[in-house]
C-alpha cells in the first residue's frame, strides 16, 4: 500500500476545507446519524431558530489554519460557543453537525453525538471544540 506524502495531503486539505463557509448547528435525534447523512436530515432534527436564542454559528478556514503535519493533516481548532438566553425555553440537542456552504450548496462534513441528550437553560454556554484531521491513516 502507498503511504501519501504530507505534500498531498497539505493540498488536498487546503482544496477540501480552505473554501466556503462552515456552520455548527445542534440537532436532536436519539436514533442517531450514519455516513449518509444529509443537509436536509440536519435541518429537519436541528433545534427550532430562535429557541432561546438559538441560532447556527459560522466560522471559515484559511491557508494559515492548515497547521504542520502531524499523522495526518491537522486544521487549527475553531471554537462554537452557545449561550443561553435565559429566556423560559431550553435549547435541547443530542449531536452536533458541521456543514459547509459553498455557493450556496450545503454539504454535512461531520456529525458528532454529544453522548447523551444535553439541555442550555438559565444563560449557561456550551463550548464546542471544532478539530479536524485530514488524511489521518
Amino acid at each position: 500500500m502507498a503511504v501519501v506524502s504530507e505534500s498531498e495531503l497539505n493540498q488536498q486539505a487546503e482544496l477540501s476545507y480552505v473554501r466556503g463557509t462552515y456552520e455548527v448547528a445542534l440537532t436532536y435525534q436519539l436514533a442517531g446519524y450514519t455516513s449518509a447523512v444529509t443537509p436536509a436530515d440536519i435541518a429537519t432534527d436541528e433545534v427550532t431558530v430562535g429557541t432561546a436564542g438559538y441560532a447556527r454559528l459560522t466560522f471559515t478556514y484559511t491557508n494559515a489554519d492548515l497547521l504542520a503535519y502531524n499523522n495526518g493533516q491537522p486544521l487549527a481548532q475553531k471554537v462554537a460557543s452557545f449561550v443561553h438566553d435565559g429566556s423560559a425555553s431550553d435549547i435541547v440537542f443530542t449531536h452536533i453537525a458541521l456543514l459547509r456552504d459553498v455557493s450556496g450548496t450545503k454539504t454535512v462534513v461531520a456529525v458528532e453525538p454529544v453522548g447523551s441528550i444535553a439541555t442550555l437553560s438559565s444563560g449557561k454556554t456550551a463550548v464546542i471544540n471544532i478539530n479536524l484531521l485530514h488524511g489521518r491513516p
